[in-house]
């Protein structure tokens, strides 16, 4: 196939390049590497390019906060992202994100995206985030492109063949088999060829890559996308600050609203946290709570979510006393002092898949952090164990009747011991915390900046 056919075909799946017409990919890829190789900037200042927006809770979570840590620790960011309109609608807010950026000495270039979530609305923001990365490269003193996930590594894997600086593919995800799990997008047997190929030239031409598990990073040093050269395989799981997420006094929850505080005072509480999404067991995990709150008459439901019209009409359907059940949205910064106020955490997910063994929920880490104690299922072996490691929470084999009245047996069997959370927490810190993260993501950064200056 030449990489005409392959630009066309790759067009129609929103994933391309500008590249020279009549060579095979192989060749351009390989003639590429070995051309660029002299010219790469011997710079340290990195360019972040994203497509989840900083202003969301885990953008922020999971970008801002380790580009500002990074950026105290020397190494100074660019941080390129889309962001939903309605977001950068929110000018205090907005600002806030820039101040505090800015005070790490971070430099911040949103773009505003359609969320459309059209075909056409996608293909316009991935050219939008591709030309904003490009720019950045050309007029700037780059010498490493951060990128996140698949679309970033496809923006900077475009800078990358047209001005010669590396990238290192912060994966985030398995994006195609997650697409094929849902029955989207890669449909038809060329559309799936077309993909295969671009997702194994995105790994292959990084100088770096970064997995959330190290199923993951096992599945890339075992040859799944190709013979590996010299490129730095690391596992950085979702990470949360275990300075800022404490277990706090109810006394001294001064970001959640008071007559919440006195609702749950008391109470044995089940939290349910983030997105109403397709990752999550939403209908399993609402029976949970309804046979919970049929065996223990103080338990309660917070459900934090930005989706609260959802949540509520799901809710309905699950036949849960409305009475029982607080559903709010909290803004990431006040996440701490919300967890504070739940005992149980729960964390249904779709069974283990081949798309899953990329995932760790981002709560799981705010949860150790924060003593709470997760109820788990779901997304591969590697939650799994770490829950069981932890000691704190608990483990469903299965989600049916069966699997449900178990975990709801447990959850009601009060007086555990609170040492159980603080041992949770020191077992879990040096793999989840911001601290540990960090101190990998530097490792990376170390050795292929110093890789480039030799």
């Amino acid at each position: 196939m030449t990489l005409t056919m392959a630009t066309k075909r790759v067009n129609e799946t929103l994933m391309w390049v500008i590249v020279p017409a009549g060579a095979t990919v192989e060749t351009v890829v390989t003639l590429a590497g070995s051309w660029l190789q002299g010219r790469m900037s011997q710079a340290r200042q990195t360019l972040y390019v994203t497509a989840d927006g900083i202003m969301e809770p885990v953008g922020f979570s999971q970008v801002a906060r380790v580009v500002m840590a990074l950026a105290e620790r020397g190494w100074p960011y660019t941080i390129v992202s889309l962001e939903k309109e309605g977001d950068l609608a929110r000018t205090e807010k907005r600002a806030a994100v820039q101040r505090a950026l800015e005070a790490k000495g971070v430099c911040w270039r949103p773009i505003a995206y359609d969320w459309s979530q059209t075909g056409q609305a996608a293909l316009q923001n991935l050219k939008a985030l591709t030309q904003a990365t490009v720019k950045e490269l050309r007029s700037s003193d780059v010498g490493l492109v951060h990128a996140r996930a698949y679309h970033g590594a496809l923006a900077a894997f475009a800078g990358w063949l047209s001005t010669g600086v590396p990238y290192l593919f912060d994966t985030r995800c398995y994006w195609i088999d997650e697409r094929l799990e849902e029955g989207r997008w890669f449909t038809s047997p060329v559309r799936l060829a077309v993909a295969r190929g671009v997702e194994q030239n995105l790994f292959r031409s990084a100088a770096g890559v970064v997995t959330l598990t190290e199923l993951q990073a096992s599945d890339v040093r075992g040859g799944r996308f190709g013979a590996l050269g010299e490129q730095v395989v690391q596992c950085v799981p979702t990470c949360a600050d275990y300075d800022d997420f404490v277990r706090r006094p109810l006394s001294q929850l001064t970001s959640v609203p008071a007559d919440v505080v006195r609702a749950l005072k008391g109470t044995l509480s089940l939290g349910i946290v983030g997105s109403l999404n397709r990752s999550y067991l939403v209908d399993e995990t609402l029976e949970l709570c309804r046979r919970v709150l049929a065996r223990v008459p103080h338990a309660r439901v917070l459900i934090l979510s930005a989706q609260t019209d959802a949540y509520r009409q799901a809710v309905q359907r699950a036949g849960l006393d409305e009475a029982r059940v607080i559903i709010t949205r909290a803004d990431h910064d006040a996440m701490p002092h919300w967890l504070s106020l739940i005992d149980y955490g729960l964390l249904l997910l779709q069974p283990a898949s081949p798309a899953k063994r990329a995932s760790v929920p981002t709560k799981l880490a705010e949860f150790f952090a924060a003593g709470v104690r997760p109820v788990q299922f779901g997304c591969n072996s590697e939650v799994s164990d770490w829950v069981r490691r932890a000691g704190s929470g608990f483990v469903l084999d299965a989600v049916d009747g069966a699997g449900l009245e178990r975990a709801a047996a447990w959850i009601a069997s009060e007086g555990r011991p609170q040492r159980e959370l603080v041992t949770a927490r020191e077992r879990t810190e040096g793999h989840f915390s911001l601290r540990a993260g960090v101190d990998r993501y530097e490792r990376v950064l170390r050795a292929l900046h110093t890789r480039r200056s030799r």
